[in-house]
């Protein structure tokens, strides 16, 4: 698994650029839900972009990634709609975890977030831990979130 990333630029050209590094290129579609994918469907990838950092991850595997920039942010709203247990939690984390999943499962916040409860570190589907690995890490003062399916050796390639 590879993530490519930059600090600047368009997503759909950059997207393709990280596409091209790992020797993959093809028409780019999209689900019902939005989430893109190429028509030959033997590379997987999940693009993410926040305040100064867009990522693609790609691989064989199914995949969903994202990103959030970590700074001082008004989350008492935010907060009052987490579970009691989740307010424990570190906030970027807990919030790329749930949208790393969302983006695996190729579905939609607004129908998965009510389902999804962050605890210790484990994601839970419906009180269920997923059955997906998730791995956190900082990358220039970002939270990055990977979900695949089994755990995955990362190169990090600044494009």
């Amino acid at each position: 698994m590879v993530i490519y990333y930059t600090e600047r630029g368009e997503g759909e050209s950059f997207l393709r650029r990280a596409l091209a590094a790992y020797g993959a290129e093809g028409e780019i579609l999209r689900t019902d839900n939005g989430k893109p994918y190429l028509a030959s469907g033997d590379v997987q990838f999940s693009l993410t972009d926040t305040d100064g950092l867009i990522a693609v991850a790609v691989g064989r595997r199914t995949v969903g990634l994202d990103a959030e920039k970590v700074r001082p942010r008004k989350l008492d709203a935010v907060l009052s709609r987490l579970a009691p247990e989740e307010r424990e939690e570190d906030f970027f984390e807990l919030w790329t975890a749930k949208e790393a999943y969302v983006k695996f499962l190729g579905g939609t916040l607004a129908a998965l977030l009510p389902h999804l409860t962050y605890k210790k570190g484990v994601l839970f589907l419906q009180d269920v831990p997923i059955g997906a690995t998730l791995k956190h890490f900082m990358l220039d003062g970002c939270m990055l979130c990977l979900c695949t399916e089994a755990e995955e050796k990362i190169s990090l390639v600044r494009l």
